[in-house]
């Protein structure tokens, strides 16, 4: 386990995560990991440790002690890194949910928020296809079906973005995740 993990691994703990939300946030937090060590010299500089560790707690308002808040999980993310002083992951798990691209509020901006948005979108209980991912959170989310329909193509567009600064392709991602 990384240094990220572990320290991942405890928010898991204190927050209740049940085992299909703490699979789920490794596969992406590995996914994060892989993309980040494989960017290519000359991309935009980012937190390389706020993104991955933002892609592991993505989901932290996901957690059970949330259970019945009517907020989106993505907006509790965001508060709760906050609140845990997790600033610089703050908008990176706010700006994750696959509809967040229709709304220019919460559309990811930076190369950070898009690499988060991107292991999300590629990583549910293992490494999946986009769409294939983006069709299963549909099914288990029918009140965001048509939205995360119309999100694909945009999605699709925002991962060419990410994988033109790292040294492997989209499909290559399944063998560079540990």
């Amino acid at each position: 386990m990384t240094q990220l993990s572990t320290k991942a691994a405890g928010f898991f703990e204190r927050y209740r995560y049940p085992d299909w939300l703490v699979a789920h946030s490794r596969v992406v937090g590995a996914i994060a990991e892989a993309l980040v060590a494989a960017r290519r010299r000359g991309a935009v500089k980012i937190d390389a440790d706020a993104v991955v560790l933002a892609a592991y707690l993505h989901d932290i308002g996901r957690s059970p002690l949330l259970e019945g808040d009517p907020r989106d999980h993505n907006i509790l993310s965001g508060l709760i890194l906050a609140a845990e002083g997790e600033g610089a992951c703050v908008e990176l798990a706010r700006r994750h949910a696959i509809y967040t691209v229709l709304d220019p509020e919460l559309a990811p901006r930076t190369a950070e928020e898009k690499l988060v948005y991107v292991a999300d979108r590629r990583g549910g209980q293992g490494v999946q296809p986009l769409e294939e991912r983006a069709r299963d959170t549909a099914r288990r989310n029918p009140k965001y079906a048509a939205d995360i329909e119309r999100a694909i193509p945009l999605a699709k567009a925002i991962e060419r973005e990410v994988f033109a600064d790292v040294s492997f392709g989209p499909d290559e991602l399944v063998e560079k995740v540990r």
